[in-house]
């Protein structure tokens, strides 16, 4: 290249940074700001759900009506799974504005029990996608050259080489989490020294506790970015001790793409509301106070193709209160998981079910589970175990 500088970004690099630029300005500008924009393209996204989408034209007009002429966002009803599985045809919006060519179908997991289908518009999703991925780089402090490993359900990969959007080499190497056992995974891991490690947060967790154990020295890291899972504060303890690396967490969904990032001075997260309109709920649908747990309904502001408001996407969390790190975006302190991943106790307080055989085994020789949870809200216990249980194994496994 014969020029050095000023560096020329690509088209696509430059729609990225002035985007990111713009969702950066707002979050650190005043939460009134914040507001009256999320409103004004809250507005767009209503008036174009009720003019091109039968569902929503059906839904915004009761409300409207039972509002008195006047409609109020949260009485809406909560858009279910079950609505985008039984309505995909009448919840499409299609206009003249949008190109049907660059409309594409996104699939979720069925990680919640019940797949959907939803409908994103290209240009919008993939360009508030990119100026999202230099928040996290900035946030995260991931600049300079760096060499990233990804260990995710995805094919291997020969090493590639890119320049970041701040024009440094960042070297990417992919290996397949299923396809290799963890230790593997770790002697890779040594070979490739990365500055970076990509994976999910029990990949990340038990490779760390190898690392810890097998007397293969250390492995300095600078991030761990997770994503796909909850992420506790062990997993962040052992992640440090292992690799003296800070774990880095995002919060997204196939649905509408990114949902929240990690802050950059505190474990909680920050919600994207230059992107997505983020409720925590309880059970009565009344807005949670920080330090409540309540379902979290989703509203995509930029869901053009397939509108998606007050989506119930399916997970609980816990509301936080202002941060001081000079973001003003509202606070997710923490994500708990997917509801259908608790159980409702007696008393009516929700439990996290350790459906896993790790978390058994870790206090347990434990040789598999069974819980039944009978109508009265009383959860019972059957679990043969390789000998018999000390007290002390027994009341750790009751703690659970």
């Amino acid at each position: 290249m014969l020029n050095v500088f000023p560096r020329i970004p690509s088209p696509q690099t430059a729609q990225a940074l002035h985007l990111a630029e713009q969702l950066e300005s707002l979050a650190r500008g005043p939460v009134a700001a914040q507001r009256a924009v999320q409103g004004r393209q809250l507005a767009a996204l209503l008036r174009h759900a009720r003019s091109h989408a039968p569902f929503w034209r059906a839904r915004i007009d009761e409300a409207t009506r039972r509002g008195n002429g006047r409609l109020q966002f949260d009485a809406l009803p909560v858009l279910t799974r079950a609505d985008l599985q039984t309505h995909f045809e009448q919840l499409r919006a299609r206009s003249d504005e949008l190109d049907a060519r660059a409309i594409s179908t996104a699939r979720t997991s069925g990680s919640t029990g019940v797949p959907v289908a939803v409908e994103r518009y290209a240009p919008l999703h993939e360009a508030l996608y990119r100026a999202v991925m230099v928040l996290e780089d900035r946030w995260s402090g991931r600049d300079g050259d760096t060499v990233t490993a990804v260990v995710r359900d995805a094919p291997d990969r020969a090493p590639t080489v890119g320049e970041t959007w701040d024009g440094h080499r960042r070297a990417t190497h992919v290996r397949n989490l299923i396809a290799h056992t963890p230790q593997a995974l770790l002697d890779w891991l040594r070979a490739v020294r990365p500055t970076d490690l990509v994976t999910t947060p029990a990949m990340a967790r038990r490779i760390a506790a190898l690392a810890l154990d097998d007397g293969g020295g250390p492995l300095p890291m600078q991030r761990v970015l997770t994503f796909g899972e909850v992420v506790d504060a062990d997993t962040r303890h052992l992640v440090r001790a292992a690799f003296g690396a800070r774990i880095v967490d995002r919060y997204t969904c196939e649905e509408t793409g990114w949902i929240a990032l990690q802050c950059p001075r505190h474990d909680h997260l920050h919600v994207l509301s230059g992107s997505v309109l983020v409720e925590i709920v309880d059970d009565a649908g009344r807005p949670c106070r920080p330090g409540e747990v309540g379902q979290v309904l989703l509203t995509g502001l930029h869901s053009f193709a397939m509108p998606l408001l007050r989506y119930a996407l399916g997970d609980l969390a816990e509301a936080g209160g202002p941060c001081d790190c000079g973001l003003h975006l509202p606070v997710i302190r923490r994500v708990l998981g997917r509801e259908r991943s608790f159980l409702r106790m007696p008393d009516g307080r929700l439990r996290l079910a350790r459906l896993t055989g790790e978390h058994w085994r870790a206090v347990a020789p434990v040789r598999e589970y069974r819980l039944v949870q009978y109508g009265d809200g009383l959860v019972e216990a059957f679990v043969p175990a390789a000998r018999p249980l000390s007290a002390a194994e027994l009341a750790a496994l009751g703690a659970m």
